[in-house]
């Protein structure tokens, strides 16, 4: 049975990491973690005083903004510190807000009876056209303002974009014209094989140079690498929801929320879940919901040892 690396990026809410560290502490995963730059000073040390049997690594910080190159480029560097320490049977790519709803015995039986599958999602057949000019036209300041667009300085900035935007189309600007690719588009979040994570890795500049300056691309690299790859053969569920289980395993509702954030009154629809994990949590709407799934996880695997 593979070794598994858990990829974790992080930017709050570090009691909660503490947790997902804790029940994902196992002696056949290494955990790589990358804590947001913005968050400040952090207490390294005691973020992993719980995990005895995993290997921690941080990875070098970077400022990341959302729908920006940033994320990608965070995730691509995860997946380097890991390649670089080990040949991986699977790597999970997992947020700080995120938590595992099966044991780790669960976890590794899993992915080895079904090893050799890649656990990527995707939104639908085809990308619409507004999720297309995302990634064919130029956003030359989504990586300075994110979110923000709306505040201080940073309303100027996406002023900008705006109008850039709008000359592009003009001249018909299309960054993608003259590639054979077909694009996809999905969630961030996915447990890869070591061969697809070797074939992102060595897609790092090809990826930069068509993705860097686009709006949210950390939900279509991937996609689209596997898309126009021989991966596409390879994915789980074809790469799309059947029935409760989705592709990528995560437990995600978008109909509550953007997404919504996860309570103790859905406890029992957490642990019945046929996912592996779920996001997201925050301890400050709901720090009971935590609790109970770790005690209820950790309890389990007592049993079954």
């Amino acid at each position: 049975m593979g070794r598994h690396a858990y990829l974790i990026m992080a930017h709050k809410h570090f009691s909660l990491l503490q947790k997902e560290l804790l029940l994902l502490d196992d002696k056949r995963n290494d955990i790589y973690i990358h804590i947001d730059q913005d968050a400040g000073k952090i207490d390294m040390e005691a973020i992993i005083s719980d995990v005895h049997a995993s290997r921690v690594f941080f990875i070098p910080r970077i400022k990341i903004n959302w729908g920006g190159y940033s994320i990608a480029q965070c995730t691509i560097n995860l997946i380097k510190a890991a390649i670089k320490n080990e040949d991986y049977q699977y790597y999970h790519l997992l947020s700080g807000a995120d938590l595992p709803i099966k044991t780790q015995d669960e976890i590794h039986a899993f992915f080895q009876r079904e090893n050799g599958k890649e656990f990527v999602s995707f939104d639908r057949p085809e990308p619409s056209k507004k999720e297309l000019q995302r990634v064919k036209q130029y956003y030359f300041f989504q990586d300075r303002y994110g979110r923000n667009y709306k505040r201080g300085k940073y309303i100027l900035l996406y002023l900008m974009d705006l109008v850039s935007l709008k000359v592009q189309r003009c001249f018909g600007v299309d960054r993608l014209k003259g590639q054979k690719i077909e694009l996809q588009k999905g969630p961030e979040w996915f447990s890869i094989t070591h061969q697809l994570a070797q074939e992102v890795v060595k897609q790092e500049k090809w990826i930069r140079k068509y993705f860097r300056y686009t709006r949210c691309c950390d939900e279509v690299f991937l996609q689209t690498i596997i898309n126009n790859s021989v991966y596409k053969k390879r994915l789980y569920q074809e790469g799309r929801k059947e029935g409760e289980l989705p592709a990528c395993l995560r437990k995600i509702d978008w109909g509550r929320g953007k997404p919504y954030v996860w309570t103790s009154k859905e406890y029992e629809e957490l642990i019945n879940s046929k996912c592996f994990f779920a996001r997201k949590f925050d301890p400050t709407v709901d720090e009971e919901i935590i609790q109970k799934l770790s005690n209820y996880l950790l309890q389990k695997n007592l049993v079954g040892r």
